[in-house]
């Protein structure tokens, strides 16, 4: 969403870790920083971060993580941080479970907290005065030589199973779960990202670097000679294809945002086999461009799947606008069919380094087998399988069993003070930073409580009652990291974080929330339910009628044991200000399909009437320009949030050399509140002892999930 990889929603908590394979072209490290980088003082966050009662120190666990989060570096070297890249200086991707999504490119969503598909908990700081200690083992160990075959199995995230495979994804399919984790194992990104930086990892990707040229308004792409599985090319007419039945979804794909990607593809002319040139709407920066929208598409078979009938030929339908929505309808009826997934002709024809075998969804594990034809790095493990759990706490129970029954799990927030167990299970604990958001969605467009939501004041209120140093001292452990507005606190140095958003402009307090509701005309009742006394414009607020009762309703993803604690935590809090909260919990895939944008002509469906949702948080990859999450008509704007000035700045950010509009969006977004904030949780993984390769791919470094497990392999 929001222009560039994939930002992808996550439930609370979920990533993976490992240490980054040294990618073509990226800047190499030795006992100094990268050139250009930043480097970071071995101190970590910064105390204030967690601010109730007490100042409490932050520390990094450096003699556990050896991974930085944007470059590799020695361990008792500089933590380096953001390397220069051309157009802005320096960036970053956008998407928490985190070991898969994208912002900028793809905006993952995430079941955030504690628990992550390979999820690494990053011990990168505690709150309190001695950082906990155990367990833990560098990801730096000396590989052993890589050994064909053996099974990989890796844990998913807690009612997380994927749902969806198709790459032109709807909205309420745009997980994590489904794209980096389930998809992109079969058809991969056109281009993958860095392992080390934000940005394309162009030396691994099936796309070379594009040429921009007509003063960056026409772009030209080059395909590397990749094959389809039934031994065909992959050609830049699969390229067209994916553009073509982006643009017929239009506001229901995922990664919809109004004047974005593919809307700002005025033209594409097919070169020859391997090359097409886009020609544009308008002048744009390159990098946000290469990274944010280009980064979202996916090579899709148009010989095998363009078609609008099971049993009908494929032609050139995409071609033309109607021809592109048949195309489109039949194969989101297709991907709607799960049970067929591993048996559907169409879902055979891939370019990935796998192809699925079998398909369990909820009940049992998704198996994949290598794909014999992969252009690619092939496989070293004979079959990768994904675990299924209801929860986070049976995924942990399994985990630390040691009966080999994962090879690749996590462990969860709430059992952070057993990682030494896990140790001593046959497993390796590596902590990885989560480079992302979390946060509650207040729904501005809710017929009855949608004017309540708009005003500000009430927002603030709310957001007072958010205390998120205990969540991080106690609930997670110490290892967590706050939200303070739309960009990650964390890394310290990175450019995106003005001094501003790096401490809490809404500190936990219910005497500043119940000051607030008093001044806008409400009745407090500590203990017991608000009203509102003096309702309209000069008081609760315009829409806001006299009799109000501040009694609001709060759906949250199930299976996360963290992710309840906070929820009941701000329902207790709350009702010291006498905000009353029901808290009903639901399997994050039908979270998501709920806490939706609202469809104005049917205000009774069940995307207009939940109130306040929390699914976990977003992942990025890429920078985090928001343009799908509070751009008007954004598909991740699930909130209805809107404002002119807001939204002018997110086009800017698209076209401008320098962070200045970055900096003016964010600034108003901390204060403005269209989220209301939560704290995230660091990612721990557990990995087996003999398991080696992860290391090689991004899904550590940015902990956003995308998994390459052709890289993976068991060791003697």
């Amino acid at each position: 969403l929001s222009g560039g990889r994939p930002m992808l929603l996550r439930p609370v908590s979920e990533g993976t870790a490992g240490t980054p394979r040294a990618a073509k072209g990226a800047p190499a490290c030795g006992g100094t920083a990268c050139a250009g980088a930043q480097p970071v003082p071995p101190t970590g966050r910064a105390a204030k971060m967690c601010p109730r009662d007490e100042q409490m120190q932050v520390m990094r666990h450096l003699q556990v993580l050896d991974v930085s989060l944007f470059a590799l570096r020695p361990l008792a070297g500089p933590r380096v941080v953001w390397r220069p890249e051309e157009g802005y200086g320096m960036i970053i991707r956008a998407a928490g479970d985190d070991r898969g999504s994208r912002m900028g490119r793809r905006v993952r969503r995430t079941a955030s907290r504690g628990a992550v598909l390979g999820g690494a908990a990053l011990l990168l700081a505690a709150c309190g005065s001695s950082s906990p200690s155990g367990g833990g083992s560098t990801a730096t160990t000396t590989p052993g030589k890589p050994q064909k075959g053996g099974v990989i199995k890796y844990a998913e995230g807690p009612a997380t199973p994927p749902n969806y495979i198709f790459p032109v994804e709807p909205t309420a399919n745009t997980t994590l779960y489904n794209i980096y984790q389930f998809i992109n194992l079969m058809w991969p990104l056109m281009y993958q990202p860095l392992p080390t930086q934000p940005g394309n990892d162009y030396a691994h990707s099936i796309g070379n670097a594009p040429v921009y040229s007509n003063g960056n308004k026409t772009v030209t792409i080059t395909l590397k000679h990749y094959m389809w599985s039934d031994g065909k090319p992959v050609t830049a007419r699969d390229i067209e294809f994916f553009i073509n039945l982006a643009k017929a979804a239009g506001p229901t794909w995922g990664q919809y945002v109004p004047g974005n990607f593919p809307a700002n593809v005025a033209s594409v002319k097919i070169n020859s086999t391997y090359s097409l040139t886009l020609n544009l709407t308008l002048a744009v920066n390159p990098t946000w461009f290469s990274d944010n929208q280009l980064g979202l598409i996916t090579p899709i078979p148009q010989h095998a799947w363009d078609k609008t009938s099971a049993t009908g030929p494929v032609g050139n339908y995409d071609m033309t606008p109607s021809g592109a929505k048949a195309v489109l309808a039949f194969l989101d009826a297709q991907a709607a069919q799960t049970t067929t997934y591993a048996s559907n002709p169409l879902w055979k024809v891939v370019d990935g380094a796998w192809t699925l075998q079998s398909y369990g969804g909820a009940s049992s594990p998704d198996v994949f087998v290598p794909n014999p034809k992969f252009s690619g790095q092939k496989p070293y493990a004979s079959k990768f399988e994904e675990i299924p759990f209801t929860s986070d706490s049976s995924e942990f129970n399994v985990l630390h069993s040691g009966t080999g029954a994962l090879s690749y799990g996590y462990v969860p927030a709430q059992d952070i003070p057993a990682r030494s167990q896990v140790a001593a299970a046959g497993f390796k604990v590596t902590p990885v930073p989560v480079w992302g958001v979390d946060y509650i969605i207040p729904n501005m467009a809710n017929p009855t409580y949608g004017a309540l939501f708009r005003q500000l004041y009430m927002r603030q209120a709310l957001q007072h009652l958010v205390d998120q140093s205990t969540m991080i001292r106690v609930y997670m452990h110490g290892l967590g990291t706050p939200t303070y507005g739309p960009t990650p606190v964390y890394p310290k140095g990175n450019p995106f974080v003005l001094q501003s958003e790096a401490s809490n402009p809404y500190p936990y307090s219910v005497k500043a929330a119940t000051k607030l509701l008093s001044q806008h005309g409400w009745k407090v009742n500590p203990g017991g339910t608000d009203v509102c006394s003096k309702g309209g414009a000069s008081g609760c607020g315009t829409g806001v009628a006299t009799g109000t009762k501040l009694s609001l309703n709060l759906l949250v993803s199930s299976g996360n044991t963290v992710l309840q604690q906070d929820s009941n935590l701000l329902k207790s809090d709350a009702a010291k200000a006498g905000v009353q909260l029901a808290v009903r919990y639901q399997p994050f895939n039908t979270v998501v399909g709920v806490v939706a944008p609202c469809t104005p002509s049917t205000p009774t469906a069940p995307t207009c009437t939940w109130q306040l949702g929390e699914y976990g948080g977003i992942s990025y990859t890429t920078e985090p320009t928001g343009g799908g999450l509070f751009a008007p008509g954004g598909s991740l704007n699930s909130g209805s949030y809107s404002n002119p000035t807001v939204t002018s700045l997110i086009h800017q950010v698209h076209t401008a050399s320098n962070l200045r509009p970055y900096y003016r969006y964010e600034s108003i977004l901390a204060k403005q509140l269209p989220w209301i904030w939560q704290p995230i949780p660091d990612q721990v993984a557990a990995t087996a002892k003999n398991l080696h390769g992860y290391g090689l791919t991004s899904e550590f470094t940015y902990s956003f999930g995308y998994i390459e497990p052709q890289y993976w392999y068991f060791s003697k």
